[in-house]
């Protein structure tokens, strides 16, 4: 029995990293959705959000996009994964994304007749929505080349010939405000209206009280929802049964990625990507499986350990090596 429970814990801190178990709504989480919420029904065609890497950019997306459903109701939505490509292909483009779509017939016929796929898929489900438009979100935008954009360009077009809307959310790594830069120094100024006029600088977790509340959100998340159990109760079930509640470990957890950055010499106020945050939860949670029990003793000890083996320490060096290069020392 105890090493069953010990593999059931293994697949849910494995599926919690891989960002497919549950999603939390975040202080950070809630303004995006209020943004995305913003340019969706002032008439916007797309906009960029960019961030450093493990902020958990891909994880927010698909939560305040599944959140907008419930405010504004439903609409298509495709999730495109993007691939870096040396020569953009357009039947490669397009094929990408029906299949993400899981069109019956995305391998079949010339790029003209996946382009005309993709622009029936989503005119006839953009003409149903509550805000006549469909969604592509974008992941990993950065490496979209300007073809891309160019063909973009033609599917909203296509789309407002019927009187709906085309809507690209491009999300991805800082290195997309440089793109719209180099956009418009080129004269590209058609694609940066239609699609990167609104933007939004994604971060992370930057003060105590925002890990405390992200903390509230985990320890009151029912997961696997067939068993019916708070997910802190899948590691430490006689602590939350006598009332111990996650973001007790708040204060400990924010003084060690505190210390962690101040002893890096990065920059700046202490931000914590999600990812590390995560990690440092589960590695936690998973030490005090052994000492689980009516009275659970919090050594701070154990959460830095957690902190350190999350892997923040590792991008924090790897950002003040970044951050000496730019300054040229």
């Amino acid at each position: 029995m105890p090493y069953l429970q010990s593999v059931e814990r293994t697949k849910i801190s494995t599926r919690m990293m891989a960002g497919r178990a549950f999603l939390i709504k975040t202080p950070i989480c809630a303004n995006y959705l209020k943004v995305i919420s913003n340019w969706l029904t002032t008439g916007s065609h797309g906009g960029l959000v960019y961030g450093q890497p493990r902020l958990g950019k891909t994880s927010a997306t698909r939560w305040a996009l599944k959140m907008l459903v419930e405010l504004i109701g439903n609409f298509p939505l495709i999730e495109v994964p993007v691939r870096n490509q040396n020569i953009a292909s357009e039947k490669a483009f397009f094929q990408h994304i029906l299949h993400c779509v899981r069109h019956r017939h995305y391998m079949v016929g010339s790029a003209g007749d996946k382009r005309d796929a993709l622009n029936e898929w989503l005119v006839t489900r953009a003409k149903r929505a509550t805000i006549n438009a469909a969604v592509i979100f974008f992941d990993e935008a950065q490496f979209l080349k300007n073809e891309h954009y160019k063909w973009l360009l033609n599917i909203s077009n296509e789309l407002d010939i019927n009187g709906c809307r085309l809507f690209c959310l491009l999300v991805g790594q800082p290195e997309l405000e440089e793109v719209k830069t180099n956009f418009i120094e080129t004269g590209k100024e058609q694609i940066v209206g239609r699609f990167m006029a609104r933007e939004l600088e994604f971060t992370g977790i930057s003060a105590q009280e925002d890990l405390i509340s992200a903390l509230i959100e985990f320890h009151n998340t029912i997961y696997p929802i067939e068993n019916n159990i708070l997910f802190a109760e899948n590691f430490i079930p006689q602590a939350i049964n006598s009332g111990f509640k996650l973001n007790a470990l708040g204060p400990a957890m924010w003084s060690a990625f505190e210390t962690l950055w101040i002893a890096s010499g990065v920059s700046g106020s202490v931000v914590v990507p999600m990812h590390y945050f995560t990690a440092a939860l589960i590695g936690t949670l998973n030490t005090l499986v052994d000492s689980d029990g009516e009275f659970l003793d919090i050594q701070q000890s154990i959460v830095m350990d957690a902190v350190k083996a999350s892997g923040f320490r590792e991008s924090l060096k790897i950002r003040k090596i970044l951050e000496m290069n730019r300054s040229g020392k």
